[in-house]
């Protein structure tokens, strides 16, 4: 089976290893190569082993006291031409997962990003519901007013994701007749990569191939897609009805912000991990899992990670998808967004969640190392990501933000504190299920 193709009943037998799935589909090992040329001189040298051959670099996954985190180990060889490795990249515990690959340079972090956009993203551009499955549909043609229903999924997702959700629960599945009732074949998923390019980029990409659909345009979008139907609406008329939010960062997340990058990414494996351990679906796992094990392996040597260095402030820009949802006062292309009226007015709703795991529960203890929980943080305050209520990836506050004035009234579902619906899994909640149901249908 091809490794970019591999398929959620594939995905579900590492459901307790989301590790081992997130290497199936991103290729995250590579093979040795051939080895290190060195002279006969330094191969004699005491302490050489034939491993010191290996020009490889890894990031491994490590158990620090019962929280996970990303440590980034440089090659064997570097310690054989003289550049010893830190004692830091060792002081984290057992290792639960490595994945060694050839050194990534900061130089080529955009290539790398774009291989990996490729493979959590593998069909991009528009696609098209039919017979129960989707297909490609690079310039569709829908004239007169039969309305259209557009999806956008969100960050290291794909456009399956909407259907295997929905698929995954009665009421989906009923809500998925009614669209097939009312759209027809008008049914339209928007693929996109979401880490190596800016979200109105993603909207330029975007109205190119919606510029044969002449009828009115209904638009449900998941996470980092809402950026990408709001600037859609931002930048172009179109004869958009309606538009639904869910869980998306309209305000940013502060999983983005420069200076938690580090901790996000270790938060990231943090989350997956107890997913999966609480026996939560792969597919809503699988995306957080194989999101932090592919940034960590491009992002590892730029990082530090597992260092005792602080992190760069700059680093966060080197991924544009993830520099456009910072939740910062300096965001330039949030202030952009929101700096005059839309030239699209549809109705707007949205959906948001505050999650609160039981943090009783071995596997969710991690968790308030990450939020603010007030007395419970101060000892850690180096790893806090979210100051506030959040789905585990995006601020709740943030999930309702119009601007300031707002573009519009919005309709909002607001879960308020769950410990069932996070942001990997809202389409499989009966409200929000209803909601997109009384809106839509």
């Amino acid at each position: 089976m091809n490794a970019s193709t591999i398929r959620p009943a594939a995905l579900a037998s590492f459901r307790n290893d989301p590790w081992d799935a997130a290497d199936l589909r991103l290729n995250l090992n590579e093979g040795a190569g051939a080895d290190l040329s060195l002279p006969i001189a330094t191969r004699r040298r005491r302490g050489f082993t034939p491993q010191m051959l290996d020009a490889r670099a890894s990031v491994s996954l490590r158990d620090d006291d019962g929280v996970l985190r990303w440590a980034y180990e440089p090659p064997p060889s570097q310690s054989v031409r003289g550049r010893a490795r830190r004692a830091g990249f060792f002081g984290l515990g057992e290792v639960l997962k490595r994945y060694e690959f050839a050194d990534i340079g900061p130089n080529q972090v955009t290539q790398a990003l774009t291989a990996l956009d490729a493979r959590l993203t593998p069909n991009q551009g528009l696609r098209r519901w039919s017979s129960g499955g989707l297909i490609a549909a690079p310039a569709p043609q829908i004239a007169g007013d039969q309305r259209t229903l557009l999806l956008v999924h969100g960050t290291f997702s794909q456009s399956d994701m909407w259907f295997e959700q929905l698929g995954a629960t009665t009421a989906g599945r009923a809500l998925l007749k009614q669209w097939e009732a009312l759209y027809g074949t008008r049914i339209l998923a928007f693929d996109h990569p979401t880490l190596s390019v800016a979200p109105w980029l993603n909207a330029l990409d975007l109205h190119q191939a919606l510029r044969g659909v002449a009828g009115p345009i209904d638009i449900v979008c998941h996470s980092r897609g809402g950026l990408v139907a709001s600037w859609l609406l931002r930048l172009a008329p179109l004869r958009a009805r309606q538009v639904v939010f869910v869980g998306s960062p309209l305000a940013g997340t502060s999983l983005a912000s420069p200076y938690r990058l580090r901790a996000a990414l270790d938060m990231m494996a943090n989350v997956a991990n107890a997913l999966s351990l609480v026996g939560q679906a792969a597919s809503t796992v699988f995306p957080l899992a194989a999101g932090a094990a592919g940034l960590a392996k491009v992002l590892g040597k730029t990082l530090n990670l597992g260092a005792a260095l602080p992190i760069a402030d700059a680093a966060v820009a080197l991924v544009p998808g993830l520099a456009s949802q910072q939740r910062t006062d300096n965001n330039a292309e949030s202030a952009r967004l929101f700096a005059g009226r839309w030239l699209t007015q549809p109705k707007f709703a949205a959906v948001s969640a505050d999650f609160e795991p039981d943090t009783d529960q071995p596997a969710w203890k991690f968790w308030t190392r990450f939020r603010n929980l007030g007395s419970q943080v101060i000892d850690a305050g180096a790893d806090l990501v979210f100051p506030g209520a959040n789905d585990l990836v995006v601020d709740t506050e943030s999930m309702s933000f119009l601007g300031v004035p707002a573009q519009g009234p919005m309709d909002l579902l607001a879960l308020g504190k769950t410990s069932t619906t996070y942001h990997t899994n809202y389409f499989q909640d009966q409200q929000v299920v209803d909601f997109l149901s009384a809106r839509l249908v």
